[in-house]
């Protein structure tokens, strides 16, 4: 399809420029807090930020030096089967990290994710209306609870009611979600943005540690980004000259069913599905230049950006309202509709006092309404009207909490050793090794994120500058996650999914700049076989010119040979003056005279 360029897609890559940017100065701020020597970390990150950017240009130069892609073309099969054989080796590694840090870190359900278990073991049991109705009024408040409490629940009916069988659910879902996130980035910028993706998403330390909480994230991240993949490659690999027309058809189908599971998982998904829409909407297929009756149905179908959304939204509703009876039944309670479900979030997203995060104040207000009302719907329509109070009554105020919001959500990338110190406390298995550990890993992480904002940053101004691309869409995700945030409840775990965002613009930074050395290595060869040819060319006519030179003077010597030398022939005797009688005795009268 047809991508351009316009005023909404300049505007947005300005915003996401802008909020990378105060990202990345959060994360410096924020970076060594707690230490003893803070500004050491600091020093020690623009080091290294510097050694790589220097790292990436040398190898840029050296690629565009000795041609390394045309050689990899020129030996296609080869590469292939090298680029195959190393995402099987870093995937399998990746394996082995997380499941050694599952062994090395033993970790129990607690807090929100003894919730997931219990409703899935309940689930598993077939007793949730009956021993668990205190859960079935939560469901009916948060009913996104049950997508990855019946995953867990599908996990515990094949390897039994255990935590291991819950972690072992999140390392498949963090290993594909490995994959499908080097595929998009391949997709969308090239085989060296997808290794670079590939790596930093198999061996990301936050993500690694928090793989041992039975958390809805690794699902939700994996069913995510294999929504975007497919949707990269509907609008990249079906093009007006497709034979495959049908197949895309149930494709965008089944991309609306995804979407709409996903969304069961967390209500996250939503942003996937506007994002989605915001890039579909303007675009037009480029049909063959063959009469109307001659290019096939589905593939004039498919030509308009619109009627793509329609094929998207249809299921994606239809799917959504399938779930929602489902759990009605399950639990046998009535959900709020979309209109108010967001109730709850939106209030503790703008309190003030507890910087909008969880608060015992919000819940027990949502509680209260809860149990006099019985009604679910009636408790997030309490807390709309309670958050509209506060959103209307202290504008400065607000306004104040958003920006500092916006810090705690991306400023940081703790949680995965964070949850693990506190988890680990509380349950007696925290000792001075893993305790220094999971504190030396956090300020790597920390290093890591803040140096891959940094290449996101690069890669966006890349997109604000160049031409139309689709990756355009992660922009939107990740400016819709950090909208959204702003009035919701938010921590800086809540940016899980958006890392692979992050991650895929990064290694398209690294891909843009050997691009750029190759480009300049080919546009410096070019003037220079320019000037090679011209100088040549000007030998050439200078030659010619010096040849025609002496042709003439070979000419003018020939001529001047050729004259009669009268005074050489008297002298040499060839030539002899005679003078007649008359002439004499002429010349001799009129002297004499």
């Amino acid at each position: 399809m047809n991508l351009k360029k316009n005023w909404f897609t300049c505007f947005c890559a300005a915003l996401a420029i802008i909020g990378l940017f105060y990202s990345i100065v959060c994360g410096f701020i924020s970076l060594g807090e707690g230490d003893k020597y803070p500004y050491i970390l600091k020093g020690l990150l623009l080091v290294c930020l510097f050694g790589l950017m220097l790292a990436v240009w040398l190898l840029a130069v050296a690629a565009a030096r000795f041609e390394w892609k045309r050689k990899a073309a020129a030996r296609r099969r080869r590469t292939a089967v090298m680029e195959v054989l190393l995402v099987a080796v870093v995937l399998a590694l990746a394996l082995l990290v997380r499941l050694a840090v599952i062994r090395a870190l033993p970790m129990e359900p607690a807090s929100d994710y003894k919730t997931y278990y219990e409703i899935a073991r309940l689930l598993a049991d077939g007793t949730l209306q009956k021993q668990g109705k205190g859960y079935c009024d939560y469901i009916a408040m948060f009913p996104h609870v049950m997508g990855y409490a019946y995953i867990l629940m599908l996990a515990f009916k094949i390897g039994g009611v255990s935590t291991a069988a819950g972690q072992c659910v999140n390392v498949i879902f963090a290993i594909a979600t490995v994959y499908v996130v080097y595929r998009t980035a391949r997709k969308l910028g090239g085989r060296l943005a997808g290794l670079t993706a590939l790596v930093l998403c198999a061996f990301w330390p936050s993500q690694v540690l928090y793989g041992s909480m039975l958390s809805a994230e690794g699902a939700f991240t994996f069913f995510f980004f294999l929504c975007v993949w497919i949707f990269v490659s509907l609008v990249l690999d079906y093009d007006g000259y497709t034979r495959h027309a049908v197949r895309a058809i149930l494709l965008h189908v089944a991309l609306g069913v995804l979407i709409a599971l996903t969304s069961a998982i967390r209500p996250m998904g939503l942003i996937l599905l506007i994002a989605i829409c915001l890039t579909l909407l303007p675009l037009k297929m480029k049909l063959p230049s063959l009469p109307g009756n001659d290019i096939p149905l589905a593939v004039r179908f498919l030509e308009r950006g619109f009627v793509r959304c329609v094929m998207i939204l249809l299921p994606c509703l239809f799917v959504t309202e399938v779930i929602t009876t489902n759990i009605e039944l399950i639990v046998n309670r009535t959900l709020p509709p979309a209109s108010v479900s967001f109730g709850y979030n939106m209030l503790v997203g703008l309190n003030t006092e507890s910087q909008g995060g969880w608060n015992e104040k919000d819940a027990e207000h949502l509680y209260s309404v809860m149990e006099e009302t019985g009604s679910a719907t009636q408790a997030h329509i309490a807390c709309r009207s309670l958050a509209w109070k506060r959103l209307t009554g202290d504008p400065p105020g607000i306004f104040n909490l958003m920006v500092e919001k916006y810090g705690l959500l991306w400023g940081n990338d703790d949680y995965g050793a964070t949850w693990n110190l506190i988890l680990l406390e509380e349950q007696g298995n925290l000792t001075q090794e893993r305790s220094d550990f999971l504190y030396w890993i956090r300020d790597i992480n920390q290093f890591l994120y803040i140096a891959t904002l940094f290449w996101s940053l690069i890669a966006t101004l890349y997109l604000w500058r160049g031409k139309a691309s689709l990756a355009f869409l992660l922009c939107l995700i990740y400016l819709g996650t950090a909208a959204m945030h702003l009035l919701v409840e938010s921590q800086n775990r809540y940016h899980y999914f958006v890392l692979p965002v992050f991650m895929i613009l990064a290694g398209m930074a690294v891909q843009f700049l050997f691009a750029d050395e190759r480009n300049k290595r080919d546009t410096r060869l070019t003037e220079e076989s320019r000037s090679a040819g011209e100088k040549e060319r000007e030998e050439r006519q200078l030659q010619a010119l010096r040849e025609k030179e002496e042709s003439i003077l070979e000419l003018r010597k020939e001529v001047l040979e050729n004259v009669f030398d009268m005074q050489s022939a008297l002298d040499s005797g060839h030539v002899t003056v005679t003078v007649s009688e008359a002439y004499r005795n002429e010349g001799s009268r009129g002297y004499g005279e």
